[in-house]
């Protein structure tokens, strides 16, 4: 039995885990150091990791999705309820800034991949 196997696999904590089924950037290298054939080298491997963007995408376009459905259910609630308003546009706004971080990784998961997509070294 491996047991370094066995310590790598508990050394990943379930947060950690997540950042790496959530966060597509850990997957790129930085291109910007190193000799010009390191950096050709880096970005070539970048290109290579670019097929697994789309499926980050999806994952993020649904949380985006998610959070608005949250967002205008929190809104008409806070509208039904007038005693608890105040609340709930609380909770639609803490809402809505998450919707916005997650549209902007949208963003920016597109840009990448059309970026990596179109520009060869």
């Amino acid at each position: 039995m491996n047991s370094d196997a066995s310590d790598v696999q508990s050394d990943k904590s379930l947060s950690y885990l997540l950042y790496l089924y959530l966060w597509p950037f850990c997957l790129f290298e930085n291109v910007n150091m190193g000799s010009l054939f390191e950096r050709a080298a880096v970005y070539r491997r970048n290109r290579s990791r670019r097929v697994y963007l789309p499926g980050y995408l999806v994952k993020w376009a649904a949380i985006f999705d998610i959070l608005m459905v949250v967002l205008s259910t929190l809104e008409t609630i806070g509208s039904t309820y007038s005693a608890w308003k105040f609340s709930f546009i609380l909770l639609a706004c803490g809402t809505g800034i998450l919707a916005t971080v997650a549209f902007v990784v949208v963003v920016m998961i597109i840009a990448a991949y059309l970026l990596l997509t179109q520009w060869e070294y």
